[in-house]
């Protein structure tokens, strides 16, 4: 059972990223009981990154641990299997993609084949990330198993647990997370673990429902999971990407830097209002 945080990055005014804050979030983060850093993912703005940016992220947080999942998926497949190949220098847990995105129709057979040229190319177990609300496309285990894709783990951004209990039942072996931080009680308690983006403020409130669900306290798990779940909504009045940037500043008591363009840094006014919000929750919170 497993809380894996799919890191912010850090960037500065210039929109250049941030490596000393990203190391110290990182460390951080460990230190507040999170099992691993998933890079690259759509909260770290992953779909906006060069491949030269995706480089520099793993090679900063991969100073810090090992326990890193280090995310390389985009359009071009070139650059993909480039990442693929620089990550055989590191020691790390896992890599993972999602699947191609923007154009539509994509034939099934393409977004495998797509996945195949990866998990060919890796020395490291490969995660699937299947987001379809982002991608357009649902890499379910109907399909994995179609195909044949021999992935190690997957992480399964879906507000349907049971879509992401098929992979467990269909490949026991598989590491199973769900990626929806509004049910990562449930993730908890039912698949390897979660990955959630609002560890990035409150890593401890996560580590403690994992304790409490490991210990059978499940009464005091879900409230945690209450706790999340209204934070999210707060988040998502503001704009959540940008949001996790101030609501992690406000929190843990050290800046993040900002979000890029296009995810817009919240003004003045709303950086206030925002703050104002989270703090009645936080006051009562476990160590944060």
């Amino acid at each position: 059972m497993e809380v894996v945080v799919p890191v912010l990055t850090p960037f500065n005014k210039e929109g250049s990223i941030d490596k000393d804050l990203l190391k110290s979030h990182v460390q951080n983060l460990l230190d507040k009981g999170v099992d691993a850093i998933f890079v690259n993912g759509s909260t770290g703005l992953g779909p906006s990154l060069s491949k030269d940016e995706k480089k520099l992220t793993l090679s900063t947080v991969a100073g810090v641990t090992n326990k890193v999942i280090f995310q390389v998926g985009e359009l071009n497949l070139n650059n993909v299997l480039e990442l693929v190949k620089f990550s055989s220098d590191y020691d790390i847990m896992a890599i993972a993609s999602y699947s191609p995105f923007y154009f539509t129709r994509l034939p099934e057979k393409w977004l495998a084949n797509y996945f195949s040229s990866i998990i060919s190319a890796s020395k490291h177990p490969v995660y699937l990330y299947n987001y379809p609300l982002a991608t357009g496309y649902d890499i379910s285990a109907k399909v994995v198993s179609k195909y044949n894709l021999d992935f190690a783990g997957v992480k399964d951004t879906n507000q349907d647990l049971s879509h992401t209990l098929e992979f467990k039942s269909t490949f026991p072996k598989m590491k199973v997370f769900n990626g929806s931080d509004t049910l990562a009680f449930y993730s908890l308690l039912t698949l390897d673990g979660t990955v959630a983006s609002m560890a990035n403020p409150i890593p401890a409130v996560f580590s403690k429902m994992k304790e409490y669900v490991k210990n059978g306290d499940l009464r005091s798990a879900l409230s945690l999971q209450r706790v999340i779940i209204s934070l999210v909504e707060i988040s998502r009045k503001y704009g959540h990407l940008a949001s996790l940037y101030v609501m992690t500043e406000t929190v843990q008591g050290y800046s993040v830097g900002y979000p890029r363009p296009p995810i817009f840094p919240l003004d003045d006014s709303e950086s206030k209002a925002l703050k104002g919000e989270i703090e009645s929750f936080v006051k009562g919170l476990m160590p944060r």
